[in-house]
């Protein structure tokens, strides 16, 4: 930031505004994007199963519906799935993905998934979240540049929830403009500045509940705002919860045809 964005009345007016109505847009917007990704093992009233969740961001690129998730989720998926017992759900829909797989880069821990004929929109209770596919203006997206603010969201495995045996609730979390701070050819990076962010939203704080613990996030949306249209511009793969650092893709990673660039 610039000594004139440090100044103290303009830090609080930004706040306000942040806190406002625009705020809560912009923290929405990533979410209308993604769902909450889960596999693991039947549920089952009599043991305790191991669940795990992340997050999956759609887009329709040209004329293709795409899901994008992390490569390491569907390795960890075949692990458990040995046996045939291992389910995998976006939102509420259960389904089998790996016939379904257009690409896979355990390089970049990308997956990208056709999900042409699949209901994945579906309303979770009254949300919007994971409601819509992202449909770019043009493909691949522009670059980006150090102190391009974007936005960004996800489900942190942290904030996982299982009220009973059959039900998971997934919460999400969402930041409406963090600033890129460093970009190299195959990532780029989001450091929070933890001391200028506002609350824009209710957030339904629980005993415990750590705001550094943010992994599941990983394949979350991230996008930046061009004055009359919104851009995917990357995806997120990784958090560092002792620098506040946050990893991203670049979206233009990923062909019109789903494929991942070598």
């Amino acid at each position: 930031m610039t000594d004139e964005e440090f100044d103290p009345d303009r830090v609080k007016i930004a706040k306000e505004l942040a806190a406002g109505p625009l705020g809560q847009e912009m923290c929405k917007f990533p979410l209308l994007f993604a769902k909450p990704l889960v596999f693991g093992q039947k549920p089952s009233k009599s043991q305790t199963v191991k669940i795990y969740s992340g997050t999956i961001t759609f887009i329709k690129i040209e004329e293709a519906l795409v899901g994008i998730t992390c490569s390491h989720v569907i390795e960890e998926y075949v692990r458990r799935n040995k046996d045939g017992d291992c389910i995998f759900q976006i939102g509420n829909l259960e389904f089998s993905p790996l016939e379904r797989i257009l690409d896979q880069s355990s390089t970049f821990d990308i997956v990208t998934i056709d999900l042409e004929g699949i209901d994945v929109t579906q309303p979770l209770n009254a949300s919007k979240i994971g409601t819509h596919f992202f449909n770019p203006l043009y493909w691949p997206p522009k670059p980006i540049k150090i102190g391009d603010y974007v936005a960004l969201g996800g489900f942190p495995g942290e904030w996982r929830e299982c009220p009973s045996w059959n039900s998971i609730v997934c919460n999400a979390w969402s930041n409406g403009g963090t600033e890129v701070s460093s970009i190299r050819d195959q990532y780029f990076i989001c450091q929070f500045k933890r001391e200028f962010w506002v609350e824009p939203l209710h957030y339904h704080y629980r005993d415990g509940l750590n705001l550094k613990e943010l992994g599941g996030l990983s394949n979350g949306p991230v996008f930046i705002n061009r004055g009359l249209y919104w851009e995917l511009i990357g995806i997120i793969y990784e958090f560092s919860k002792e620098f506040d650092l946050m990893y991203i893709r670049p979206a233009n990673l990923i062909n019109h045809d789903g494929k991942i660039k070598i």
